[in-house]
């Protein structure tokens, strides 16, 4: 459990410090907070000074939390996802453990293995609401388990506060994840077990999901009240039907997961014992059964569902590291998984050598353009190299822990070449804090933009909304109105003259431009875009 610990610390600690709030998701996330904070508004979410009903309030409110305990910061407001990352890695061992109790490694595996995906461990360190729904999803996991061997009702009162924190997380999708292998416990269920009455057991899940909505309701209905009839309308039909509608808008080819799940899975989809051992499964181990009914209904209801986004699967990934744990517990041939560990490693290390060394080169030839520091990339490659010599890797389980290590070295270190040249692109406080301080100086200030996602508010500590601008004839009108005033655009084709500042943003720059300047020289107006 403490070398779990220690290796989430080593991933967070690092990614953190070495980035900024990334736009335009996080920056949003902890703006909307930010803006509920500076209202004192606890029930309805605020978007640039609108109601905002795309998410629910879990991880705003826990955000509120943090800075009530620990004053407003960046730090405690990012830590709260990753967090809810590690009570899931924890929490998967757990489950391991009702699901074989009499395999104690699968649980000691699980949470490494879960961990080491370097899908789950980039995603670890950013601040959105899938990581709490996927800890809610995880703990109803372990309810349902807990209902299915014991005849109590504790188990049901977890669940429904499971379902609870899953919809308050991110809306009623919780029940998407849940109630498949809940439907599924006949064909899963141990049946050494005593005697079991079904209809007891569909009418408690019956009962778990109205204490979950009970729970939501709590927020929903002040909310709906407080919000006013068009985010009551939102909250309440939105993120459900609406949510529907919408997925089915922006249509994907129903194997746009399948294609992806390769990536998913590594690095252990490079591991030969790993593909030995799916040969020996077997459906007589009820765990197995479990985790099948746990993943394939869900992947295949997302599959079906037009509107596809990667991070909608991050709740798979403990079912998918239980089944790796189950699958890596019958292969006990210590020399294979040694072949597969150096062999995936080293031949990792080459990749990475190879990379920095034409990244060294193309500095010298510029063959193409480049923004990475090359040589993190070769340390990195060393010092993994030199540690496959000197560590001992006798066991399993030694090899799972420094594969995981070492999964989280590499993505950190990619992170690192890239952000040190360039982190600022996606730092918004220097704009941000421009803004703070023309606003002291008693300038209105306004954003040229086709649409804004609140990304300055939290990183300048703006107390009022920004004004936006959404088309050529509102930036005449304004900035005849508001003649001192200052306009935010995107600067890319604008002369540096007339910009009394700029910095990079993303794949692009913004900078300002005084009123007066648009109004002497309006031939600008045509050089903006939006």
């Amino acid at each position: 459990m403490i070398h779990v610990i220690v290796l989430w610390c080593l991933l967070i600690v690092v990614n953190l410090a070495i980035r900024p709030l990334m736009p335009i998701d996080e920056t949003r996330y902890v703006g909307v907070a930010w803006e509920m904070w500076t209202r004192g508004d606890f029930w309805v979410p605020y978007l640039n000074g609108d109601t905002y009903s795309h998410k629910p309030p879990l991880l705003f409110w826990l955000m509120q939390l943090s800075w009530s305990l620990f004053g407003v910061n960046e730090w405690t407001a990012r830590l709260i996802s990753p967090l809810f990352a590690l009570g899931s890695t924890l929490l998967s061992g757990c489950v391991a453990q009702k699901l074989w109790p009499q395999r104690p490694s699968i649980a000691k595996n699980t949470p490494f293995i879960l961990l080491g995906f370097s899908f789950w461990l980039i995603y670890s360190t950013l601040t959105m609401f899938d990581m709490l729904l996927a800890f809610f999803v995880l703990l109803a996991i372990y309810s349902l388990i807990s209902l299915a061997q014991k005849a109590t009702w504790q188990p049901l009162f977890l669940l429904g506060v499971a379902i609870g924190g899953g919809v308050l997380s991110k809306g009623p999708v919780v029940l998407l994840h849940i109630l498949p292998v809940a439907l599924f416990a006949p064909w899963w269920r141990q049946t050494s077990f005593d005697t079991f009455h079904w209809r007891s057991w569909y009418i408690k899940i019956v009962i778990a999901i109205f204490i979950g909505a009970a729970i939501a309701l709590t927020w929903a209905i002040p909310a709906g009240i407080s919000g006013g009839e068009d985010y009551r309308h939102a909250i309440f039909l939105g993120q459900t039907s609406g949510r529907l509608v919408e997925s089915f808008a922006h249509k994907l080819p129903f194997w746009w997961y399948v294609v992806r799940l390769p990536l998913l899975l590594l690095p252990w989809l490079l591991f030969a014992p790993f593909w030995q051992g799916l040969r020996q499964l077997s459906l007589s181990d009820h765990g197995i059964r479990f985790c099948i009914a746990w993943i394939v209904p869900v992947f295949i209801a997302f599959s079906f569902v037009s509107g596809k986004r990667i991070h909608y699967l991050l709740p798979l990934m403990p079912a998918l590291a239980l089944l790796l744990g189950r699958v890596a517990d019958d292969i006990h041939d210590v020399a294979s998984w040694k072949r597969a560990f150096l062999m995936v490693w080293r031949g990792i290390c080459v990749v990475l050598f190879l990379l920095a060394s034409v990244i060294i080169v193309n500095a010298q030839t510029h063959w193409f353009v480049v923004e990475f520091n090359a040589w993190w990339l070769m340390g990195v490659a060393l010092l993994i190299s030199i540690g496959l010599l000197v560590v001992n890797t006798s066991t399993i389980k030694q090899m799972i822990q420094i594969s995981c290590l070492i999964s989280i070295i590499i993505p950190s270190a990619l992170a690192i070449t890239y952000l040190e040249i360039n982190a600022s692109r996606f730092d918004t406080k220097p704009i941000a804090q421009m803004m703070a301080q023309l606003r002291q100086e008693n300038k209105n200030v306004a954003f040229y933009t086709g649409k804004y996602h609140d990304q300055f508010q939290f990183t300048g500590r703006l107390i009022e909304p920004l004004t936006l601008l959404r088309s050529p004839d509102a930036l005449k009108n304004w900035i005849e109105q508001n003649k001192e005033g200052v306009v935010l655009v995107d600067s890319e084709k604008a002369p540096a003259s007339v910009l009394f500042y700029s910095h990079p943003y993303r794949a692009g720059q913004l900078g300002f431009i005084a009123s007066q300047t648009l109004i002497e020289q309006p031939q600008l107006i045509e050089l903006l875009p939006r």
